[in-house]
C-alpha cells in the first residue's frame, strides 16, 4: 500500500491523476485554503483528513498524528502561482511566495518525525523560470539536495501527453532514490508524424458533449461512445452519465458579440459598434484569445479559473454561443466522469481550471514509479543549475493553429488580423508608432493595477505589531519561538519576524543570524525598511552581506553573539504550543556567558 500527502491541493487533480496510476493509493491528508475546493477533495478521498485553513496553522507532528501516517510515498505540492506570474512582473519578496516556504517547513517536519516523504512532485506555472523568478527555482534545487534529494524539473506542455489543452507547467520532481533526470515520453505531437499522432482536439475530447440532455441537476446523458481513444477511454469512466454540465448565463450583448466569432476567432471578428470602447486601446498583437471560440481540430488554449467568462479568454463553446461548460472544461482538463465538483458554479469553474490535470499526473506517476529508466531528459538539473548558464526557451510556440475567420491564416500568429468593421487596415508603420494599437490613446496598463495589489503587504499594521511585542516584559534566552500566527491583513511569517526585531532591538547587542532560506532573508529586509520608515524606537540596525545567509542585527562593541533562525514545530508538552513557530537558536561565540544569564528557553505565545 502506498501513501500520498497533498498540500495546496485545491480540489485534488495531483492526488486524483496519482489515484488512477496506483488504484491502491491511500491519500492520508491533504490542506487547502478554499473551502469549495476541500469539499470536492473530501467526496472524492473520503478516507483522507483533509484541513481547510491557512498553512502556517499546521504543524507536521500534528498531521502525523491526526492522519495516522506512518510513512509517505507521495508528497504532492501545487503552490499557488500569484506571485510569479507570467505578467512580467516578478516580486520575489512577495509574501505569496511564503507558500513555498511553508512547504519546505513541513517537508522538514515531516522528516524530523520520521516520515521523509520518498518522492516530492511540485506544479506551478512556467513563469517561475523567468528571469528574476529562477532565483526561486535555484533556491529549490538547493534545499532539496542539502535534505539529501535527487532533484530535476522542467516546463511540460503537456498536450504532448494527450491533454487536450495547450497546458504548460513547470514540474519538479524530487525523490530519495536516484532516479534518471527523465520525463515520460511525449505520446502526441504538434503535427501528426510517422512515430506520433496529433495533438488531442476539442472534438475528441467534448463532442460526445455537444448535443446531449441535461436535467436541472447539471446531469448530462451522454451520446454515443464510438470508437474510443486513449484520453476518451481514460475521461468516460461512467455509464453515460455526468455531473457539472452547466455554464453560466450570457448577457445578450455577450451572446451577440460572440454570435459573430468563427471558430478560432476571437474579438476582432466582432463589429465594433459591438465591442466595448476599451478594444480601441489594445494593441493588436495583443489579447488575440478575449471573446475567443475553441476550434474542434486544435486543442484548447490553457484552461484558467475564470474560463466561464468568454471575454476574458478563448472559452466560447466550438458550435454553441455560449461558455464552456464546468464538465467541458474538467474535459479538457483530463478529469474523469465521475469526478465530482461541488460548490456554486463559480466555485466550480474556479476548481476546475486551478487543478493540475489528472490525465497528465497519470502518466507521470506512472513513469516515476517505474524508476524513470527510458524518457525526455530534464532541462533543469542540479548541474544546469549550479552552472548558472542560461535555460533554453522553455515554452515552444504552437504552430498550428486553425482559424476560420475570413481576415485571418492559420498558424502562429494567426490571431494578429486586422479587426472586423475597422476600415482599411492602418499601414505598418503607423500601427508600430501607436504601439501596434489603432490610436495613440492611453491604454490601460493592468500591470500597474497589479502592482497596487501585489504591494498592498506593505501597508499592514507592522507598527501596532512591533509596540505591542516591545510592550511585552520579555527576558533574553538561548532559544525564542514565536508561533505563526495570521491575525488581520498581517501575514504569519511577517508578525513573527516583526515580534523578533522588537525582542533584539529591546535587548540590543550585536548579532549574526544564519538564515539558509533566501525568502527570510528579504522578506526581513522589507519589513525592518517599513518599520525604519515609521521611525519605530529600538529599531537594530540591519545589514545583509549579498555574498552569504548571515544577516548582522544591531550594533555597538559588546562581542557579536551567532544565531541561526529556522521553522520548527514545537515539542512541548502544552498542546496548545504544538503549532509552527519560527525559531531563534543562540549559539557560538558569547553562547556560554548568554545561557548562564538567562532561562534555558522562552516560547512567545
Amino acid at each position: 500500500m502506498q501513501t500520498a500527502i497533498d498540500l495546496y491541493s485545491g480540489c485534488g487533480g495531483m492526488s486524483a491523476g496519482a489515484s488512477a496510476a496506483i488504484p491502491d493509493l491511500e491519500v492520508k491528508w491533504a490542506l487547502d485554503i478554499n473551502a469549495d475546493a476541500t469539499r470536492t477533495f473530501r467526496k472524492s478521498h473520503p478516507e483522507a483528513v483533509v484541513d481547510c485553513c491557512d498553512v502556517s496553522l499546521v504543524s507536521a507532528a500534528d498531521v502525523v498524528e491526526r492522519a495516522g501516517i506512518e510513512k509517505i510515498d507521495w508528497f504532492f505540492a501545487g503552490p499557488t502561482c500569484q506571485a510569479v506570474s507570467t505578467m512580467g512582473v516578478f516580486h520575489l519578496d512577495d509574501p505569496r511566495n511564503a507558500l513555498f516556504v511553508h512547504f519546505i517547513r513541513l517537508l522538514d517536519g515531516f522528516t524530523a518525525v520520521g516520515r521523509k516523504p520518498r518522492r516530492v512532485v511540485m506544479e506551478n506555472v512556467p513563469g517561475v523560470v523567468y528571469g528574476k523568478n529562477l532565483v526561486i527555482v535555484r533556491e529549490l534545487f538547493k534545499l532539496f539536495e542539502d535534505r539529501g534529494y535527487n532533484v530535476f524539473a522542467d516546463v511540460v506542455n503537456m498536450a504532448d501527453y494527450g491533454l487536450p489543452q495547450l497546458r504548460n507547467r513547470f514540474i519538479l520532481v524530487a525523490t530519495v532514490d536516484p532516479i534518471p533526470a527523465n520525463f515520460p515520453h511525449h505520446s502526441n505531437a504538434s503535427v501528426s508524424s510517422g512515430d506520433l499522432p496529433a495533438y488531442v482536439s476539442v472534438h475528441e475530447a467534448i463532442s460526445d458533449l455537444f448535443e446531449c440532455d441535461t436535467d436541472a441537476s447539471a446531469l448530462a446523458k451522454l451520446g454515443p461512445a464510438g470508437p474510443q481513444t486513449d484520453f476518451q477511454r481514460f475521461v468516460r469512466d461512467t455509464a453515460g452519465l455526468v455531473p457539472n454540465h452547466h455554464a453560466n448565463t450570457l448577457s445578450e450583448t455577450n451572446r451577440k458579440r460572440v454570435s459573430n466569432v468563427p471558430q478560432g476567432g476571437s474579438w476582432k471578428d466582432i463589429p465594433p459598434d459591438l465591442l466595448p470602447d476599451r478594444f480601441r486601446k489594445v494593441r493588436l498583437t495583443d489579447y488575440a484569445t478575449l471573446y475567443g471560440r475553441l476550434h474542434e481540430e486544435t486543442p484548447a488554449y490553457t484552461i484558467s479559473a475564470g474560463f466561464s467568462n468568454v471575454t476574458s479568454g478563448c472559452f466560447t463553446h466550438p458550435r454553441h454561443d455560449r461558455a464552456l461548460t464546468v464538465r467541458e472544461g474538467a474535459r479538457l482538463q483530463g478529469f474523469k466522469d465521475s469526478f465530482e465538483f461541488f460548490g456554486s458554479r463559480e466555485a466550480q469553474y474556479r476548481q476546475v481550471g486551478n487543478a493540475v490535470p489528472p490525465f497528465f499526473m497519470d502518466k507521470l506517476v506512472r513513469h516515476l514509479l517505474a524508476g524513470a529508466v527510458e524518457g525526455i531528459p530534464a532541462r533543469m538539473t542540479s548541474e544546469v543549475i549550479a552552472s548558472g548558464r542560461k535555460l533554453p526557451p522553455m515554452v515552444k510556440r504552437y504552430m498550428n493553429k486553425k482559424n476560420d475567420s475570413e481576415r485571418s491564416g492559420e498558424g502562429y500568429g494567426s490571431g494578429t488580423y486586422w479587426p472586423a468593421g475597422w476600415g482599411e487596415p492602418i499601414p505598418a508603420d503607423t500601427v508600430t508608432a501607436n504601439g501596434y494599437r489603432l490610436s495613440n490613446a492611453t491604454p490601460r496598463r493592468r500591470r500597474d493595477e497589479w502592482r497596487a495589489s501585489r504591494d498592498k503587504f506593505a501597508h499592514q499594521d507592522l507598527v501596532a505589531v512591533y509596540e505591542q511585542q516591545q510592550a511585552k516584559a520579555v527576558e533574553a534566552a538561548s532559544t525564542i519561538a514565536l508561533p505563526l500566527t495570521k491575525e488581520g491583513d498581517v501575514d504569519a511569517i511577517d508578525r513573527a519576524i516583526v515580534q523578533l526585531l522588537a525582542i533584539i532591538g529591546s535587548h540590543g547587542g550585536r548579532l549574526e543570524v544564519d538564515i539558509p532560506v533566501r525568502y527570510l532573508r528579504s522578506r526581513l529586509k522589507l519589513l525592518h525598511d517599513q518599520l525604519f520608515e515609521r521611525r519605530v524606537s529600538e529599531l537594530p540596525p540591519l545589514s545583509i552581506p549579498e555574498d552569504g545567509a548571515a544577516v548582522l542585527l544591531g550594533e555597538g562593541t559588546a562581542p557579536q553573539v551567532f544565531a541561526s533562525l529556522t521553522f520548527e514545530d514545537t515539542h512541548l508538552s502544552d498542546a496548545s504550543l504544538k503549532v509552527p513557530h519560527v525559531v531563534l537558536h543562540y549559539g557560538g561565540q558569547g553562547m556560554e556567558a548568554r545561557a548562564a544569564a538567562f532561562p534555558r528557553n522562552l516560547h512567545l505565545r
